[in-house]
């Protein structure tokens, strides 16, 4: 069976991904497990099982639909290293010089105190940088490499690039309802905002990188690796998060012509 309609492959896609999911995190409502991301746990080892789905399911859904060529093809495009190091430094950056500025100003404007253990890493640093890269590439060539594109073709580049960070958002949602996961106990609409400010620079540096999902992975490491190891204060965190988005909104492509070349070599494989 092929499925020749993108927009077909991309709810399939979506279905898949979110079914994948939230079935491992039935399992884990059903024993009663808390969330962890040590492997030493069942839990560790529904985390690691899970974070990938966005991942098995883009490789399924174009297995299905155009075979093996496009398959390959996903991965080469998605990994392609060959572009511009200033895309790469932009993408590590941003992340860091955001939680600069949310440090800075909430230490100027209300005297806040950094705190002294500011460098305190959640667990091993090795198991942190395994986590950090497998996070990355689980979930990145998922929704930058397959979904995004294809919401950018539905939708435009820029509405294409919001509805990627919505969906993505609301794939996390059963993380809200498992204790001690980073989102349980927070508000899913600030989150959604957040995965929406994060997905718009993400998209330029992804379009700017020809379409390959590197700079959204180190993009993905830096924000993970401020969550998982570095304590600032995060009193301006959402603002300074939408100026960001705002700022990487004016700035951001009109033109679709990846996106084309993309498809048309997509296209010459399924042929």
């Amino acid at each position: 069976m092929k499925i020749k309609s993108r927009r077909s492959q991309l709810i399939l896609f979506i279905a898949i991904s979110y079914s994948y999911l939230w079935f491992l995190f039935g399992i884990g409502k059903l024993f009663d497990i808390s969330f962890s991301y040590d492997i030493r746990e069942p839990v560790g080892i529904l985390v690691l099982l899970g974070i990938p789905a966005s991942l098995f399911s883009a490789s399924f859904v174009t297995l299905l639909s155009n075979g093996k060529g496009s398959l390959i093809q996903l991965f080469t495009h998605s990994l392609n290293w060959r572009f511009s190091p200033k895309w790469y430094l932009s993408s590590l950056l941003t992340p860091l010089l955001v939680a600069f500025a949310c440090g800075t100003a909430a230490v100027w404007i209300n005297d806040s105190q950094i705190a002294k253990n500011w460098f305190s890493p959640s667990m091993p640093l090795g198991i942190m940088a395994f986590l950090l890269i497998y996070i990355g590439l689980g979930e990145e060539i998922g929704w930058r490499g397959f979904a995004l594109p294809r919401f950018q073709e539905s939708f435009g580049l820029f509405k294409g690039s919001i509805a990627t960070g919505f969906f993505w958002a609301l794939w996390h949602l059963p993380l809200f309802f498992i204790p001690g996961s980073y989102q349980y106990g927070h508000s899913v609409l600030f989150f959604i905002y957040l995965l929406i400010c994060w997905t718009i620079p993400m998209a330029i540096f992804v379009g700017k990188a020809h379409g390959s999902v590197i700079p959204a992975i180190l993009f993905h490491v830096s924000v993970n690796f401020l969550a998982f190891a570095i304590y600032y204060p995060y009193r301006y965190f959402y603002l300074f998060w939408g100026i960001t988005a705002i700022i990487a909104a004016v700035f951001f492509p009109r033109s679709l012509n990846w996106i084309k070349h993309r498809s048309a070599r997509g296209k010459h494989l399924e042929a």
